[in-house]
């Protein structure tokens, strides 16, 4: 047990960014899951401030989430993340237009999705499963499931069947 808390000490303090990003959303999940949103604000407003992620505590995401990169990302409040996603950094997940977090448009994001560097996608938008988001496109359309996007704005390059 002692030798489990020293090992998670020296990869807090000595491991890459993408460990602490980690535990960093895993205590965000747990706060959350126990009904204390004081905390899980604190976290995100710490992530916010140190390493420049705003993930909002309202966000529905699990703990198989990856931030390869984690820089200058932004999830709004609304947007709902599947499992296994990886996101690249400078990636804005959120509204389209202001009054969204009201009206509830916010992108979902499906299962083993991949986004990389600068994408954006915005507005009221469905991703489907293991679809690709290229770099640096803006998605303002609902993409089916197994495919890659890319461009400004986005469409779709290559359907895969599986």
């Amino acid at each position: 047990m002692l030798k489990k808390i020293l090992k998670i000490i020296f990869e807090y303090f000595c491991g890459g960014i993408e460990y602490r990003i980690n535990l960093n959303l895993r205590a965000l999940l747990y706060f959350k899951a126990k009904g204390r949103y004081r905390f899980a604000r604190f976290i995100a407003n710490r992530m916010q401030r140190k390493y420049s992620i705003f993930i909002s505590p309202k966000t529905s995401f699990d703990e198989t989430l990856k931030l390869r990169h984690p820089v200058a990302i932004v999830i709004g409040e609304g947007v709902r993340l599947g499992r296994n996603v990886i996101i690249y950094q400078n990636v804005t997940l959120g509204g389209a237009r202001l009054g969204d977090g009201a009206a509830k448009n916010y992108p979902e994001i499906g299962d083993n999705t991949v986004i990389f560097s600068g994408a954006a996608i915005i507005g009221d938008i469905k991703i489907g499963k293991n679809c690709i988001i290229g770099a640096n496109s803006v998605v303002t359309i609902d993409l089916p499931d197994n495919c890659t996007a890319a461009g400004v704005p986005a469409r779709i390059i290559k359907k895969s069947i599986l």
